[in-house]
This record gives structure tokens, C-alpha cells and sequence, in this order.
């Protein structure tokens, strides 16, 4: 009824009448035509097949399959097709190890043999019928390898086995393992001088010879740098993982070019040995030089950002950075930020201005020197805040997946918050243990995020004693589709401050949840205990829980999501108590920087002071 009230009421007006044409115009032009609707091609049918992955490739191979959105030119251009057809997939068939198998195709219930140009009306959808009979499958008899005979390389054996299919990919991707299996034996210069497949139709089976050249063993030598302007030669030299006389491995030259890729100085890496022949005689004893050309970054760069939500306002943000500072991949960056624009009056929007200092190889490779420091004034719902902190430390990579970081912070702070107005400065020892295996910084698919905090500070002056805290994270991702369109992502956070009672704990180390990057669906911070004016107090110990599906097709994304947490004043999180709990959709528009995010969150368990929904704008996945 309402329905039909709201097209009258437009239907009234001109603009209304106008926009109702438009739309009915654009459905009668999507529809297809009577003459469209019937004008197929040709069907084509693939029978006799029972594996599906020969199934599949046989239809990638076919010109009838592939090309049956564009009309053959004439009758006899699409019995060429066939013609064209049968020979193809007769060579996929042999591919797959079926090497006795036949095809016959047949338009119209007639053989190609026996069908002519004229018996075909220009005007007809024909069925064509692909008849496959793929017959036995043939298997690998015997396998010899001619140049392996050194006793090092006894217990190098082929992946292809006796009694396997003798399908040609199967053959051709032994040959190259077996091969690169080689090269990481100390030999650049190996190759497949000879190949014979010998099928034996009598006996349904395959002969594989393979002849290899190994060449040379040889060793790496020094590292010869082109293209450095602003970077200092011996810093790269240093870096290098090898020392001259070292076994040659291609995975020592590959470590040390994704090595220089995350450094983030260089926009081209190109690094190589010698050709065999350029070599002064190709002698094992005459070590490879190695060379490296490099393209330096513009080492100074900057940008902007905003995001808003319904809870927080809008927020915006700016910063500069250098990455080269003092010529030795020293990184600087300068960031400055307004938030609550909008939430709080304009004399009470949060303000924070930060420098951030990464100085790589400090006293050890792989060892990195921290220094971040901050202004801040800030006016949250839980409290105000003025205050000004630093922190110096080291971070230290034990693997690719693996670090470790600790260091000393000094804080002073002046707060205010529903209780009271206290000044504190409190000295940190904070340490952190990261594990990463994700594939990607801003849209991770695959992989874990796990991190372990742990920060005890003393009350150098202001109220209270010394209180330790805690953080134990994980967010694990997980790609359903092969192609990423379908990504499972989860996290959690435990938190808890032992040793002080929450009053006497600096309001902003206290925990809190709620908001974008928290519980959704909830103003920021107010999850947990709230005063009388439903205000948050925060507490000394944190639960929080999110689960999403990420949906992708081409640049556009749906994410259904769930979010839930609490806070409470107890020092461990009570278990028995329920959490908060929220439910959302976000969309997604992916960009080269990350995909941009909306998001809409509706909490379930919904208290006298929250809002009925939340919404977010930012860039980047919420975890």
C-alpha cells in the first residue's frame, strides 16, 4: 500500500514522470530482443569425459568452446573450427597421458568426414558434439638421467616416478625441479641439454631420458653497486649475506634482493651474475662477480588522509617523511592529526603532532634503533588529557615472521577526568614480541598477526605506585577461494594492568573499548563500566572479539561482520560475564593504497545510552 501511494505521489510531478520514463527506458533496452534472445551461435557438448581437470582444460583448448560468442563467418568457418578441434584436442589428450585416445566431432549428428559446407544453414543454431575417447592411461616405465653421475649428486632423484601418469606437465615440471635442485647445489649454470620421451604404445607406457649439462661449480664474489646517488655504497655492501669464496645459491642473491625490496629506498632492484661465457675460462676455482644496479626512490614524500564516524566525528590527518635521512636508510616521519572534529566543541578537538626515527643495522645487522615521541591534547568522553611522551628502544628481527623489541618511555601527563584532576609522570620498560605471517600490510589473505605486550611503569610523581600491563593480540586471516574473492578474518585482544587499583592508574592507560577500531556499533570508549552521567571509567582489564567475511568482486567488496567486547575493573577479564555485542555490513572499494572502507554496525545488546547504529569511513581493512 505504501508502496503503491509513493509512485503515485511521484507520477504527480513533472520531474517524477521524467525520471519513471528513464528507468522504464533503461529496463526495455537491457531486455534482449526476440531476434537477440534466439540468435545463439552453436551449442557445443563435451562427451565421454570423466576427469574433471581434463574435462576443463579440454574446454580452455577448444576454438568451438571459446570462441561460441562470435558467429563463424560461414558454414564452412565453423566446420574449420572443428577440423582445427579435433587435431588440438587430441595433443590435450596426449598432454594428460592419454596417448591412444581419439576425438571425433559431429555437427548436426554428421561426421566432419561426411559433412559439407551446403548442408549447413546460415540461419540454424547447430549442436555440435565433441566425442572424446581418452582410452588407457599410459604410465612411466623407465626414467635415466645422463649427468648426474658425481657421487654429490647421488641422492638427487627425480620427483617423477615409476608407475605414475606420463602426463607432459607432470614430465616437464620434474625436469625443471630437478634441475633447480642443481642450481642450489652450487651450480648457476646447469641446464637440459636433452630430452626424449619414448611412448611405447604395445606396452601403454613412457621412456624419459634426461641429459644435463651441469657446468661449472662456482662461488660468489664481491658485489659491485651502479646507480647510487644519496645512498652510502658501504651501508648496501655491508648488508650483503655472503663473503667472497661463498657457495654460489641463487636463494642467498634472492634473500638479499627482498632484503634491499623492504628498505623501501629503491623503485628498481636488479641484481645477477655473469653469463658462463663471459667468464674467463668457466673454471670452478675463478669466483662469480656479483653486480647490483639500483634506482633510488624521491626519499622524501608526504600525504593526507580523513575518516569519519558517527561516535568519533571526522578525523584528519597529515605527515612528511624522509627515508634517507642521514644517507643510511635512516627513516624520519612527522605526523600530525585533529579528530572529534564535529563530536567535540572547536576549542576541544584533539590535537596530536609525532616524529617517528628508524635507524637500520644499529650495532648489528637486522637491528634496528626506535626513537617516537609526542604531543597530545586530547578530550576523549573518558577524560582530557594534555601531556607529552617519548620512547627509545630497540627492535630486532630473529626471522622473517620473528621480532622482538624493548626499550625505556618517559611520560608527563596532565588529566582530567570524571573524578578528579591529577598530574602523573610515569617511566616504561616496554617489550613486545611480534610474530607475522601475513601476506600483505594493508589487505592481509593468508597468514597471522599475533603480538605479546608487556609495559610495567613507575610513578615517578603524581598519584599511585607502579602497575604493570598487559597484551596478548592475534588476527588470523583465511583465503576460502583460491583468487582471494572469499577471505575469513578474525581477531582477538586480552588485556590486563596488575599491581595499582584503577583509580590510582592514569585514566589513558587504562582500557577501554568501543568505536572504529574496537567493538563497532558502540560510542567510542563506552563499553565497560560508566559513571552516573554514563560516562566511561575504563578498566584494568579488556576482551575483545571480531569476526568478518570479505567478499570481493573486481574492485567492489561486501563484509558482513560481527564485533564483541567488554571492559571491567577487575585485574583479570571475568569469563562469566556477557560481552557487547554488534553486527554490521561494510562495503569495500579497493584502491592501490588500500581499500576504502564503509561501514554500518548495529549493536544487539543495546543499553539505555548507545545508538540504535554507527557508521565508519576510513581506508584500510578494520584488522
Amino acid at each position: 500500500m505504501a508502496l503503491t501511494l509513493g509512485l503515485r505521489k511521484l507520477l504527480r510531478c513533472k520531474s517524477g514522470r521524467f525520471l519513471a520514463a528513464l528507468i522504464i527506458s533503461w529496463f526495455v533496452l537491457c531486455l534482449p530482443s526476440p531476434s537477440q534472445a534466439q540468435d545463439e551461435p552453436y551449442k557445443t557438448e563435451i562427451i565421454g569425459v570423466e576427469d574433471e581437470k581434463l574435462e576443463k582444460t579440454l574446454e580452455l583448448s577448444s576454438n568451438l568452446i571459446q570462441l561460441a560468442k562470435d558467429r563463424a563467418p560461414s558454414p564452412a568457418g565453423l566446420i574449420h573450427r572443428a577440423w582445427s578441434d579435433e587435431k588440438r584436442l587430441g595433443e590435450v589428450l596426449k598432454s594428460f597421458g592419454y596417448f591412444s585416445g581419439t576425438v571425433q566431432i559431429a555437427i548436426e549428428g554428421q561426421s566432419l568426414q561426411d559433412l559439407r559446407p551446403g548442408d549447413l544453414s546460415e540461419k540454424e543454431t547447430p549442436s555440435i558434439e565433441i566425442k572424446i575417447a581418452p582410452g588407457p592411461l599410459y604410465r612411466i616405465q623407465k626414467i635415466t638421467v645422463e649427468g648426474l653421475e658425481h657421487p654429490e649428486f647421488a641422492n638427487l632423484t627425480p620427483e617423477l616416478k615409476l608407475g605414475d601418469p606420463a602426463a607432459g606437465q607432470s614430465v616437464l615440471d620434474a625436469e625443471r625441479d630437478l634441475v633447480g635442485r642443481v642450481k642450489l647445489a652450487g651450480y648457476p649454470f646447469v641446464r637440459m641439454e636433452d630430452r626424449k620421451l619414448m611412448v611405447n604404445h604395445s606396452e601403454q607406457s613412457m621412456d624419459v631420458h634426461w641429459k644435463i649439462a651441469t657446468g661449472p661449480r662456482s662461488f660468489l664474489g664481491d658485489l659491485s653497486i651502479q646507480g647510487l646517488e644519496q645512498v652510502e655504497e658501504d651501508f648496501i655492501l655491508n648488508r650483503a649475506p655472503w663473503k667472497s669464496g661463498d657457495s654460489y645459491d641463487p636463494r642467498t642473491l634472492e634473500s638479499f634482493r627482498s632484503d634491499l625490496s623492504n628498505m623501501d629506498l629503491f623503485s628498481s632492484i636488479k641484481i645477477g651474475i655473469p653469463e658462463q661465457s663471459e667468464l674467463k675460462g668457466g673454471t670452478e676455482s675463478e669466483p662469480l662477480p656479483v653486480s647490483l644496479k639500483l634506482e633510488e626512490k624521491p626519499f622524501r614524500f608526504f600525504g593526507f588522509g580523513a575518516d569519519y564516524s558517527t561516535t568519533e566525528g571526522i578525523g584528519l590527518n597529515a605527515f612528511w617523511g624522509h627515508r634517507n635521512f642521514f644517507g643510511r636508510g635512516e627513516k624520519l616521519k612527522i605526523t600530525g592529526r585533529l579528530a572529534r572534529i564535529g563530536e567535540n566543541e572547536f576549542g576541544n578537538i584533539d590535537q596530536r603532532l609525532g616524529l617517528d626515527f628508524q635507524k637500520p643495522d644499529f650495532l648489528s645487522r637486522n637491528q634496528d634503533l626506535l626513537f617516537s615521541g609526542e604531543l597530545v591534547n586530547e578530550h576523549p568522553d573518558a577524560f582530557d588529557r594534555k601531556a607529552i611522551t617519548g620512547t627509545l628502544g630497540l627492535n630486532r628481527r630473529v626471522s622473517k615472521t620473528l621480532s622482538i623489541s624493548g626499550g625505556i618511555s618517559g611520560e608527563y601527563s596532565k588529566i582530567r577526568d570524571n573524578e578528579s584532576e591529577d598530574e602523573f609522570t610515569l617511566l616504561g620498560f616496554p617489550f613486545a614480541l611480534k610474530h607475522d605471517t601475513t601476506d600483505n600490510l594493508l589487505d592481509p589473505k593468508t597468514g597471522f598477526r599475533n603480538e605479546f605486550r608487556v609495559t610495567p611503569y613507575t610513578t615517578v610523581f603524581g598519584p599511585g605506585g607502579g602497575f604493570t600491563k598487559f597484551r596478548l593480540g592475534s588476527r588470523g586471516y583465511y583465503k576460502a577461494k583460491e583468487d582471494g574473492s572469499v577471505v575469513l578474518a578474525g581477531r582477538f585482544l586480552l588485556g590486563s594492568i596488575v599491581g595499582s587499583a584503577t583509580a590510582n592508574i592514569p585514566a589513558n592507560k587504562r582500557f577501554f573499548a568501543g568505536g572504529g577500531g574496537s567493538v563497532r556499533g558502540y560510542e567510542f570508549q563506552n563499553v565497560g563500566p560508566l559513571d552516573n552521567e554514563d560516562k566511561p571509567l575504563g578498566g584494568r582489564s579488556l576482551i575483545e572479539v571480531g569476526a568478518e567475511v570479505r567478499l570481493r568482486y573486481k574492485d567492489f567488496g561486501l563484509v558482513p561482520f560481527v564485533d564483541g567486547g567488554n571492559v571491567f575493573d577487575s585485574e583479570l577479564p571475568k569469563f562469566d560475564q556477557d560481552l557487547q555485542w554488534a553486527v554490521g555490513l561494510g562495503v569495500r572499494y579497493y584502491t592501490k593504497i588500500g581499500p576504502l572502507r564503509l561501514d554500518v554496525a548495529v549493536p544487539l545488546n543495546r543499553r539505555d545510552n548507545d545508538d540504535p547504529a554507527a557508521f565508519y569511513i576510513s581506508i584500510g581493512q578494520s584488522f
